[in-house]
């Protein structure tokens, strides 16, 4: 994949300027490994090229491809693709790694039988296996600096909907640290962690459960899950950090919106995906 840079305002040395301009520093290493990755006005060039203005960059992003992954016969929903990236509506179940323990069902393994297996996979926003919903898949390493920039700076608009249990109403933001604990699974919430923040606003209650909309300000693994749970509203079937229930089979919770100014068009990307069968089921039984 090629990426063009028209250089504005800029005199000095093109790392300096590529640096300057979203490309991470373990990109640059990559484009320095291989002669002609970079080409300045055409001709191929090294990174210690001196720019200036009205000169054009382009760079070749090669990606080493990721291991041999098998295809799987599952498919997913992509809600939005172009050359840079595709925005996927994860089904809840599926793994978002193939790993030994889910190897040849997953996101990964689907999506190399959709763009083949000679890809390389840059998943941005990932979900837990049992949290159904929208997440974003970069084509490239250069594509996924970008967006992965954007989630740091806290630019993608990041919209779950869940069903917690309890009565709660009213909005408000829940500002507490988590912490992974080394060979577990399960956070918790400890001055040790890192500073995790969460916004709620309650749709529907029925004194038993609770419809939220929720917006992440931070990203942390398990956030939502952690802070409901923390505060005394456990997501609904969520065995980890609350109970089983009899509703649902796994934790209610999907990624509903994300939205977001695109990284190379600047065009507003807004993407939803409506909530899948089992917690509208959920929801028609017990939130009428």
């Amino acid at each position: 994949m090629n990426y063009r840079f028209a250089v504005k305002n800029f005199d000095g040395e093109l790392a300096v300027y590529l640096a300057q301009n979203g490309v991470s520093a373990r990109q640059i290493t990559r484009l320095r490994k291989r002669e002609g990755l970079i080409k300045l006005n055409g001709k191929t060039v090294f990174s210690n090229a001196r720019v200036k203005d009205g000169d054009e960059i382009t760079i070749t992003v090669a990606d080493t491809p990721t291991d041999f992954v098998a295809k799987s016969k599952r498919s997913v929903e992509v809600v939005f693709e172009d050359e840079h990236f595709c925005i996927i509506n994860k089904p809840a179940g599926l793994a978002v790694i193939s790993t030994r323990r889910y190897f040849g069902d997953s996101l990964q393994n689907a999506l190399a039988s959709k763009w083949g297996t000679d890809f390389s996979f840059h998943p941005v926003n990932r979900l837990d296996k049992d949290t159904s919903g929208l997440m974003i898949v970069a084509k490239n390493s250069f594509a996924h600096d970008k967006l992965n920039l954007l989630l740091q700076q806290n630019k993608i608009q990041k919209t779950y909907l869940a069903v917690v249990e309890g009565n709660l109403d009213g909005n408000a933001i829940i500002d507490l640290p988590i912490l992974d604990i080394k060979g577990q699974i399960k956070r918790e919430i400890s001055p040790k962690g890192k500073r995790a923040v969460t916004e709620y606003k309650a749709l529907k209650s029925n004194g038993k459960f609770t419809l939220l909309q929720i917006n992440l300000l931070t990203g942390r693994t398990h956030q939502i899950r952690v802070h409901m749970s923390n505060c005394g509203f456990p997501l609904v079937g969520d065995n980890l950090y609350g109970s089983a229930s009899p509703y649902i089979d796994r934790q209610a919770l999907h990624s509903y919106r994300l939205s977001f100014i695109h990284p190379f068009t600047s065009e507003v990307v807004d993407a939803v995906a409506e909530l899948p069968s089992d917690m509208k089921r959920l929801l028609e039984e017990n939130l009428q």
